[in-house]
């Protein structure tokens, strides 16, 4: 994309997020240390190595995946466009939400997070090329779907500043988009609401497995 910083320093500001060279110098350790146990933002800093290479930003990336019933082979893939982008249509932002994949000995949304994407990008250290995304991250409330829709619920996850968990993920993490719905709770929505808030004014959401079938086979 052109008009855009490839210099950390001036895209963290562009992004608007201050903790980019951070991001960055976790996301490398942890891609040189695949046998880390801890998530990144407990790596110390004086160990990351420190990223001055360029850094290149794209508007959306392109999931392939397949649902458990789809049928073996090139013929039962799916591909899906993920999307990041300041205006969508010439109109608001739009940061779309993913599944990332957690464990895969887990079943269903016990072996999967969801997070949603704030940018893609694209870096090259020691000679490696890491197609990746920074990411806001959701945790799940409770250890079960909710008994009465039949969905998981999440909220986002907040640390002891109030400010938004991050962190850069390996594009080969992310398995497909995820869709939440806003928890309402026992009070009404405001009639001026605006459906591209949704994910920044709710304090909860249901992760919609009946959006596809897709979704239904892989959050249960």
């Amino acid at each position: 994309m052109p008009h855009i910083p490839r210099d950390v320093e001036g895209l963290s500001a562009w992004l608007g997020i201050p903790s980019l060279p951070h991001l960055i110098s976790q996301f490398l350790y942890e891609q040189e240390h695949p046998e880390l146990d801890v998530p990144p933002n407990q790596i110390p800093l004086e160990a990351c190595p420190i990223y001055s290479g360029k850094v290149f930003v794209y508007p959306s990336a392109v999931a392939t995946y397949f649902a458990p019933s789809d049928i073996s082979g090139v013929g039962g893939m799916i591909r899906e466009r993920i999307r990041s982008t300041r205006s969508w249509m010439n109109g608001p932002a739009r940061r779309d939400c993913v599944y990332v994949e957690h464990d895969a000995n887990l079943p269903g949304f016990r072996g999967l997070y969801v997070a949603q994407v704030l940018a893609f990008l694209k870096l090259k250290h020691n000679g490696i090329t890491y197609p990746c995304a920074v990411v806001s991250w959701f945790s799940a409330i409770g250890d079960s779907a909710c008994p009465d829709t039949g969905m998981w619920m999440v909220t986002r996850d907040i640390d002891g500043c109030g400010k938004r968990v991050l962190s850069i993920i390996h594009l080969e993490t992310i398995l497909r988009t995820a869709h939440l719905i806003g928890v309402a709770g026992k009070t009404s929505v405001p009639v001026n609401h605006h459906h591209s808030q949704s994910l920044n004014v709710f304090k909860s959401f249901y992760v919609n497995k009946y959006v596809d079938y897709h979704a239904h086979e892989i959050a249960f």
